[in-house]
Parts: C-alpha cells; sequence; structure tokens
C-alpha cells in the first residue's frame, strides 16, 4: 500500500475552532473524491515538549500502488483540494510512503 502522509500547522491567527470546522466540514469531503484513494486517515498530533510538536495534524492517504498514487496526484480533484487547503494550512511537509502491515 502506497501511503501519501502530511503534517501541518494551523496558520497563524486561526484557531483550532475554525481550522476544524473548515477540515471537517470542507476538506475531508474534497479528500474523499481524489480518484483511487483507498484509504483516508486523518490524525491530530498530541503535543508535548519536544520541537516537532509544532504540528498539528497528519493526514494518510493510502493507494494500491505507486502509478495509482501519481495519477491522483495529477487530477483535478487532488488540485482542488490541495489549492483550497493551503489557504487553511501554516507550514507543512509531505512524505510518501510504502506500507506494509506487520501486526493487524
Amino acid at each position: 500500500m502506497i501511503k501519501v502522509v502530511s503534517i501541518w500547522q494551523l496558520p497563524d491567527g486561526m484557531s483550532e475552532i475554525e481550522f476544524e470546522t473548515w477540515y471537517l466540514d470542507k476538506h475531508v469531503g474534497d479528500a474523499q473524491k481524489i480518484p483511487g484513494l483507498r484509504r483516508y486517515t486523518i490524525n491530530q498530533v498530541i503535543p508535548d515538549e519536544r520541537p516537532n510538536s509544532r504540528f498539528y495534524r497528519m493526514a494518510e492517504l493510502s493507494f494500491d500502488t505507486i502509478e495509482i498514487a501519481r495519477s491522483a496526484l495529477e487530477s483535478e480533484e487532488w488540485k482542488y483540494a490541495f489549492v483550497d487547503a493551503k489557504k487553511y494550512i501554516g507550514d507543512f511537509m509531505r512524505f510518501y510512503f510504502d506500507s506494509k502491515d506487520i501486526v493487524k
């Protein structure tokens, strides 16, 4: 399973309530329309004292193959969701993983 994982901060000046309203009411629905998407997992970071705790949320989008993931990232649905998200997220990073479940 191929995972596209993004982790991001809240943008300056936006409250958690404002972000969550947009994220859950709008963005999650947009992301679910991405072609080839097999699984969509959202995570909220539990803050601690470490420097990397500055991040607020992480999302995992899973696809069957790297080819399907690459095609999804070129889709109009992805582009729409990403352009909209850039208005609502602060600093972010994206990673690509080839994931294997060991314990189920």
